[in-house]
């Protein structure tokens, strides 16, 4: 019994001298740890006005919230030892910050947006690696970006009202959303991206840009505008519209493209004669081809087998063929302004067999006026009310001298009824005498 109570008062003195070795060590250790973690590292968001405000916190390697700055009393912010910010990063409404400089930094958990920076000119982030959306509005003289690593991790890209010259540093496969507009002095956009998820927008930036995505092959909706060169050779199925307008461009090659789920449309590009879309085989809404000045035939869609909506070719259309189209479900209208284009042979043989439930309408230079075919749902046709052929050089003309005539007709009207009015005036008055 004795040997009992000792055997378990000395199992005891050890367990209890183990376990305090155990937790001075674990205390030891996590003080050493503890002496790297700052409470004001951890908060849901920071909100700097000065520079005092921004060196208060720039020891930390890990921002656990959302860092705003607005309103800063300084030309420069500096970022100091943060590594990483887990929410925003966001720096608006500074009209004197000319530059920002983070040179630890390597990811921001979700937006980093700049806005309404007038002053900004310079960015430095030679780290950053990773950011869910970049939001970059309203830097009218920003022109130099340091992204040295480039890249990796990005969901969407949002840039406007810059004043850089180049577009580049985004080595990503997939993203949500890319919109680059109204960057005036922006003349390259380059991206290795293959799928844009959402939309995809460039528009209004320098004259003389030029577009190459050589990887994209899926894109949920896109519009390309002012542009004087694009490169989407892989590209293979729009889910919904597509919009090619005003651009400057002379070839539009989209060789490997398959489908649009709405509507694709090619509207005045005045130097584009060269247009390729090989294996295109479905629209699924309208096809326009209007105002291009260059393209006088429309035989570029040798694959297209069908159209979920209405046709619509506007120009000095020539010649337009469709080698292999079974059905239009809408309406089918082309205007030309060239004398020798035959809209009988193309409403009777072109579209006209392949229109269900909508019109037929065709114009040429030869006549001011359109013929029109009324189509059912089940192919049968009849004869429709002509329309006014507003494509043709002739009508227009004629319009402006109906309209001259009409004006000259209001002015002498107007002049007779105030001359009745002032005589009727007049006897009034002697009357009244």
């Amino acid at each position: 019994m004795k040997f009992s109570s000792l055997l378990c008062n000395n199992l005891l003195l050890l367990a209890s001298a183990c376990y305090a070795g155990k937790f001075k060590s674990f205390s030891d250790g996590s003080n050493s740890s503890d002496s790297n973690i700052q409470p004001k590292c951890f908060k849901s968001e920071y909100n700097i006005y000065s520079a005092g405000d921004l060196a208060a916190i720039s020891d930390c390697t890990v921002l656990s919230g959302s860092l705003h700055i607005s309103h800063f009393d300084s030309d420069a912010i500096h970022l100091g030892s943060i590594k990483e910010i887990k929410g925003d990063f966001t720096v608006r409404n500074i009209s004197n910050l000319i530059r920002i400089e983070a040179t630890s930094l390597t990811s921001i958990g979700s937006v980093f947006e700049l806005n309404t920076l007038n002053s900004l000119t310079s960015l430095s982030f030679p780290k950053l690696e990773s950011v869910e959306t970049m939001k970059w509005q309203v830097l009218p003289i920003l022109t130099f970006v340091n992204l040295d690593t480039g890249i990796k991790t990005i969901n969407s890209v949002i840039m406007s009202d810059t004043s850089l010259t180049g577009f580049g540093g985004f080595n990503v496969e997939t993203l949500k959303t890319m919109s680059i507009n109204n960057n005036r002095f922006l003349e390259r956009i380059e991206s290795t991206v293959s799928e844009v998820t959402g939309d995809l927008l460039i528009a209004a930036n320098a004259r003389n840009i030029k577009v190459s995505l050589p990887n994209l092959t899926w894109v949920k909706s896109m519009t390309v505008k002012d542009t004087e060169a694009i490169n989407l050779e892989s590209l293979q199925v729009i889910e919904k519209s597509a919009d090619f307008s005003n651009n400057k461009f002379t070839t539009l090659h989209m060789p490997k493209l398959k489908s649009t789920g709405h509507t694709l449309s090619i509207i005045n590009n005045k130097n584009l004669d060269d247009i390729e879309f090989d294996n295109l085989s479905e629209v699924g809404g309208g096809l326009m081809i209007i105002d291009n000045e260059k393209i006088k035939k429309i035989d570029f869609f040798p694959s297209l087998k069908s159209v979920g909506g209405a046709i619509e070719f506007h120009g000095d259309i020539r010649s337009n063929h469709f080698d292999d189209l079974k059905i239009i479900k809408g309406s089918a209208i082309l205007k030309s302004s060239s004398d020798v284009f035959d809209c009988g042979e193309w409403m009777k043989n072109e579209v006209g067999k392949v229109v269900r439930g909508g019109k037929v309408e065709c114009g040429s230079g030869k006549s001011e006026k359109t013929e029109v075919i009324l189509v059912d749902e089940s192919g049968e046709s009849t004869q429709g009310e002509p329309g006014v052929n507003d494509n043709n050089k002739n009508v227009s003309r004629h319009e402006s001298s109906i309209k001259q005539k009409s004006e000259a007709n209001k002015s002498r009207f107007s002049a007779k009824l105030a001359l009745v009015i002032a005589a009727y005036s007049f006897g009034i008055l002697l009357q009244m005498l």
